[in-house]
């Protein structure tokens, strides 16, 4: 799949050299531990099923018989295929379970399935690990120490903590290392966690050639730390090679006595590894932050940009899923209720499916996303049913008789107080409700907007949907009464929202809309322009999915007039609806490959427009109270070859911007398009890269924050900031390197995509400004349910705080085993932090756990505990788990 052999004309020296002083007197004997594998695919090029007949009848059957009856042993790297082998093939199973238990097969990697680690949640990589590592503990009582990163497309920053806090003590890996020399080293992550780490040079096939094996040794010894030398022995779906005992002898009877080789496991080689470093006091290298660089390896980043659906499902299902989770851990404390273990991890299962390494990624065949397609279903319609139900059930347990009535009651997933949109529907009897004007709860009254409704003959209203701006406290609710009267005004409301002609005003900025173009201009403080935003700009699309290429090195358009002469977008409707809460500026936009003439343009208007392969609508949410702006974008691609991104140009100047990781922030370089490297890398700096949430890009006197649900790759260049909307290619390899040359039409993206994304204008930079928590909230929306059956609750009640706000929930639910609760949370200013957390009733006894739910001498923590308030101190970007008893 990969060609990572380019980069050795760096490293020929130091071969020759080692060649050259191989057989001194005196030097010390090198081990080689050449280690049989197969990597395996859930899909790529193949089926499930297909993937599920190739490793279990041609390679894991095989493997059965050669560990059983000779000194043959394997790597195993995934339970999810184990899972399925245990019920389609039970005896092979049971043969492969006791070589486990003995020791000739090991499973390294040991999650559920290896996902990629730049594009889900950090929870959603700490669920692979738990389901993983929960099933090998129960089916074969054996640790999983070695983490095997085979294939995934880089590595984020947090994976040091994530890895030793889930029981790993080593990582080996393929791609993103940003120097060749030496392949091990100590690994540390944004909070200093490091780990023993272990850069595979030639990839997972160093050993798969027999005939090469005293090549790829003399290549892997120049780079190797110490006399101890990883030599994986296969590659994706590859069948074992019996005759590799004989190679193994034949090496030892002829080279044995200068190097040793040993068929055996990653453990063997990495605890050989550790005692050298031990006895002879070697102090390793450090390398911090995320492994995502191509000098060496390729990691595919325009990856972050195929099939773009799979990562707004991914985004959207993974918070979903989290909230409810949250939602149904209260309802059990609450009400004793039976928490919905079982139905929980059908739906996490399902999620650590799509962020599998070549699901998430979009890299496979047309036909392997069938079934992904059909969790849309059950996602929304299992997954809302349940989460209604959760929510009902809440109001049940909070109904009491001291409380007041209400209409409306509004859920904070949150673990602060959150002022934000929502939107609901509303059904009524006949003749309850004439009017809605605004909602009301104590002394609180606002504003709502009706979206649409209906009445019944005699005019009052049997449906409505409506939109408000509540503010809720923190993981809790508040109720909201129907007010059929004007809500009273407050004199000296600092908010307001107003329009001069295409001027658009609150307290936070001003936004001037262009009619011509439907571009908008951000103003702030003293009226400077901050941005140009959401302008959509095509360019050329010749790659595949791994690949954006283009060979023009202008666009083919962009809405201000740039790129090929002959076409051009053209705005078709334009006008602003206007509410108390908020504008709405509609933009109705085609995008043209002809436009007639198409000379002497400056002087000469359009008569003629040809080709329309681009429909676009936008909406542009401006809000009375909120500092944000909204962007809905609607597209009908009809383009075959084009990527579609949208721009916001800022004109400001830095070396450096700054993207929402897992559990955590990375600083990533501008201006990479520019930047090519004077030695050769694998895959050269392209300028684009994935983010998680948002990014946000200043100048330290004022920033512009971009966040987005499930639009993950971005770049900044010449100041300006672009997301990635889609790419239309038709190859999943077009030239055989990174793959089969299979046609691939879905992902053309010839279809009607909603993309949802904001800005946070803002002065400093994104730690003055709080910009995670804008894109948390942005992200994680209010819920609200209309009331029935004239409950009584109390008008709002908190059941999670924690403070500071840079202090982030991850994880609110019930342990794997026992009646505890988990609750998982990180710190993500990268700042030792005095950290408060307020339930809302006192637990028994709290332990810090790791991400196995257990007890651990490395992440034990000093905790105050008074009443239902837990205090702790966090250092900068730590990630700590609490197992909490009631």
């Amino acid at each position: 799949m990969t060609n990572v052999l380019k980069y050795l004309l760096e490293i020929e020296k130091n071969i020759k050299e080692n060649m050259t002083n191989e057989n001194k007197e005196g030097e010390e004997k090198d081990t080689i531990y050449l280690v049989p594998h197969t990597h395996y695919d859930a899909i790529w090029v193949f089926t499930k099923e297909d993937y599920f007949y190739i490793n279990m009848v041609f390679i894991l059957k095989e493997v059965a018989e050669l560990v059983e009856k000779t000194d043959y042993k394997f790597l195993i790297e995934q339970t999810f295929l184990l899972e399925e082998m245990e019920k389609r093939y039970p005896e092979v199973f049971s043969k492969i379970a006791q070589s486990i238990k003995e020791g000739g097969i090991e499973i390294a990697d040991g999650e559920y399935l290896m996902a990629d680690t730049m594009l889900p949640d950090g929870e959603t990589l700490i669920r692979e690990i738990l389901f993983g590592k929960k099933y090998v503990k129960e089916k074969f009582g054996v640790e999983v120490p070695v983490m095997w990163q085979a294939d995934s497309f880089g590595l984020n920053a947090q994976l040091p903590q994530i890895y030793k806090k889930s029981g790993y003590r080593y990582v080996a890996f393929r791609r993103g290392v940003t120097k060749g020399k030496p392949s091990e080293f100590l690994w540390e992550g944004l909070d200093g966690t490091r780990i023993l780490a272990h850069w595979m040079p030639l990839g997972y096939r160093a050993g798969l050639d027999l005939t090469k094996l005293d090549e790829n040794y003399e290549k892997l010894k120049a780079l190797a730390a110490t006399s101890h030398i990883l030599m994986p022995s296969g590659s994706g779906v590859t069948m074992p090679q019996p005759e590799t005992m004989e190679v193994v002898q034949e090496w030892n009877e002829k080279r044995g006595a200068r190097v040793e080789m040993r068929i055996a496991t990653p453990r063997e080689f990495f605890e050989a590894l550790e005692r050298e470093i031990e006895e002879k006091k070697l102090k390793m290298e450090v390398r911090k932050g995320e492994m995502y660089s191509g000098r060496y390896s390729e990691v595919f980043p325009s990856c972050c940009s195929s099939r773009m659906w799979l990562k707004q499902e991914l985004c959207e299902y993974e918070g979903w899923l989290m909230c409810c989770e949250r939602w149904s851990t209260v309802n059990y404390l609450l009400n004793n209720h039976p928490y919905p273990s079982e139905e929980t991890r059908n739906s996490w299962r399902k999620i650590l499916y799509l962020a599998f390494h070549d699901v998430a990624p979009g890299t496979g065949m047309d036909s392997g996303y069938e079934e992904v397609r059909h969790f849309r279903g059950f996602f929304n319609t299992e997954m809302a049913a349940r989460c209604l139900r959760v929510l009902n059930q809440i109001i049940e347990a909070e109904s009491e008789e001291g409380g007041e009535y209400g209409d409306i009651i509004v859920f904070n997933p949150l673990t602060w107080e959150v002022r934000n949109w929502v939107e609901m529907d509303l059904h009524f009897d006949r003749g309850k409700v004439v009017t809605i004007k605004g909602v009301k709860s104590g002394e609180e009254e606002i504003d709502v907007e009706i979206l649409k409704f209906a009445r019944y003959e005699d005019d009052t209203l049997r449906y409505a949907r409506i939109g408000f701006v509540p503010t809720v406290p923190a993981m809790g609710y508040k109720v909201y009464k129907i007010l059929e009267r004007e809500p009273k005004r407050f004199r000296y409301d600092p908010n307001f929202i107003m329009i001069r002609g295409n001027t658009i005003e609150n307290r936070f900025f001003w936004v001037d809309v262009d009619p011509g173009t439907g571009l908008v201009d951000v103003i702030c403080g003293e009226h400077e322009r901050l941005c140009t935003a959401n302008e959509l700009v095509l360019e050329e699309e010749t790659g595949d999915l791994y690949y954006h290429r283009q060979a023009m090195d202008i666009p083919l358009k962009t809405e201000r007039g740039e790129g090929v002469k002959y076409g051009s977008f053209r705005v078709e409707n334009f006008y602003i609806n206007k509410s108390p809460l908020r504008r709405v500026i509609n933009v109705e936009t085609n995008y043209f490959s002809l436009r007639w003439p198409y000379r002497l343009t400056e002087k000469l208007e359009p008569l003629i427009w040809r080709h329309k392969f681009l429909e676009c609508s936008k909406e542009i949410i401006v809000y009375k109270d909120i500092p944000r702006i909204d962007f809905i974008t609607t597209i009908v691609d009809k383009h075959p070859r084009a990527r579609l991104r949208v721009r916001f140009s800022t004109g400001m100047k830095s070396l450096a911007y700054t993207c929402g990781s897992q559990f955590g922030i990375v600083s990533r370089p501008t201006d990479q398009w520019y930047y090519k490297p004077t030695e050769k890398w694998v895959e050269e700096p392209g300028g684009i890269f994935p983010s998680l949430k948002w990014v946000d890009y200043s100048d330290g006197k004022k920033g512009l924050t971009v966040m987005h649900r499930g639009i993950p790759e971005n770049e900044v260049r010449d100041g300006d900031i672009y997301l990635t909307l889609l790419r239309s290619v038709l190859m999943l390899s077009s030239d055989g390197r990174t793959g089969p040359a299979i046609p691939v039409p879905d992902a053309q993206e010839l279809r009607k995509y909603v993309f949802r994304y904001s800005i946070y204008p803002h002065k400093g930079d994104w730690r003055e400004a709080s910009s995670y928590k804008y894109a948390l909230e942005f992200n994680y929306h209010l819920d609200a349910v209309q009331l029935r059956g004239e409950k009584k609750l109390p008008l709002k009640r908190s059941f999670l705080k924690i403070e500071p706000e840079n202090v982030i929930l991850s994880a609110l639910k019930k342990a794997e085993e026992g009646n505890e609760l988990i609750l998982r949370f990180y710190e993500t200013n990268g700042e030792e932090t005095d950290a408060k957390i307020a339930l809302f009733k006192a637990p028994k006894v709290v332990r810090a756990v790791n991400f196995l739910e257990e007890e651990d001498e490395e992440v034990k923590k000093e905790l105050k505990i008074e009443g239902a308030r837990i205090e702790l101190t966090m250092n900068p970007f730590e990630i700590v788990t609490l197992k909490v008893e009631f």
